[in-house]
């Protein structure tokens, strides 16, 4: 008979996936209980949610209350419209300028290229806080931009630049040469390259830079409150609900302002439930080609 060897790595290994498995599953509980706490706190009522605010609705003899959410739409809908006006031009001026940008450090070679590529570089190591106060003067008193969606808007558009233009010119220089020659053979234009076979051949760099920016946008409170403050009918979600249901003199009840967070919380996840496999798609690709 031939004798049986133990691999001694093997019970090692085990340990190990039992303690990545505890920390995984202690991180997910760490980001999914206060979902938990929101979700379940907008179908109770408000003596309720003092009661026992981890509780279920229903237990323990606790009322589900289902009427929430409608009282809530009056308090944000305005804000979400708004919202989403800023978030699809933000996406598309990002989307659109940063993949040009890209895919003329990808295929066009000029004079100081590299060097101000690395210029793009160095900007991503900037934190944006550090050029909040002057971003602030430019903007609110020398464009005048005050309490208006372009002021919003146009400063998020140039801040996504230096980052997305990475992301996408790496996904670029990815794609074989041999396609663009082919295309320019059959006559095609350096832009008829970029629109008929860079974009779609990069979609999902694309809808991962896209859903970052819309991400960035719909939660954005320190800026949007900046510029838009004393314009409320052109407040933004995030800045919203604030305002709204950070102030103590609207007496509103828990219930609904549990409910309006989920109202405001649900067009991004619908946007990453539809999205979703292409941004893992961008994330992955574009880490194999860097």
């Amino acid at each position: 008979m031939k004798s049986i060897r133990l691999n001694p790595n093997r019970k090692k290994l085990r340990i190990g996936q039992v303690l990545s498995h505890i920390i995984i599953i202690s991180l997910l509980i760490m980001v999914l209980f206060p979902f938990y706490i929101l979700i379940i706190n907008s179908f109770k009522s408000p003596g309720d949610i003092l009661k026992d605010p981890l509780s279920f609705p229903g237990a323990g003899g606790s009322q589900v209350v289902t009427g929430a959410f409608k009282s809530a739409w009056p308090y944000i809908s305005k804000y979400i419209f708004n919202t989403f006006k800023v978030a699809f031009l933000e996406v598309f001026g990002v989307l659109l300028f940063a993949s040009l940008a890209a895919y003329g450090f990808s295929r066009f070679n000029f004079k100081g290229k590299n060097a101000l590529f690395m210029v793009f570089l160095a900007f991503m190591m900037i934190p944006g806080i550090l050029t909040l106060a002057t971003q602030y003067s430019l903007v609110y008193s020398t464009l005048n931009l005050k309490q208006t969606h372009a002021g919003v808007i146009l400063p998020a558009i140039a801040g996504g630049m230096p980052v997305n233009i990475f992301l996408i010119k790496t996904f670029f220089d990815g794609l074989p040469s041999d396609i663009y020659e082919a295309a320019e053979m059959d006559g095609a234009s350096k832009l008829g390259c970029y629109f008929r076979i860079a974009i779609p051949l990069s979609v999902p760099i694309l809808f991962t830079v896209g859903l970052s920016t819309l991400l960035g946008a719909w939660n954005d409170v320190i800026w949007a409150r900046l510029i838009l403050y004393g314009a409320e009918d052109l407040y933004t979600i995030g800045v919203g609900v604030f305002t709204i249901f950070g102030s103590t003199a609207a007496k509103i009840p828990d219930t609904v302002i549990y409910a309006g967070y989920c109202l405001a919380s649900l067009p991004l996840l619908i946007a990453f439930f539809f999205t979703s496999k292409q941004f893992i798609k961008g994330l992955t690709d574009g880490a194999v080609k860097m």
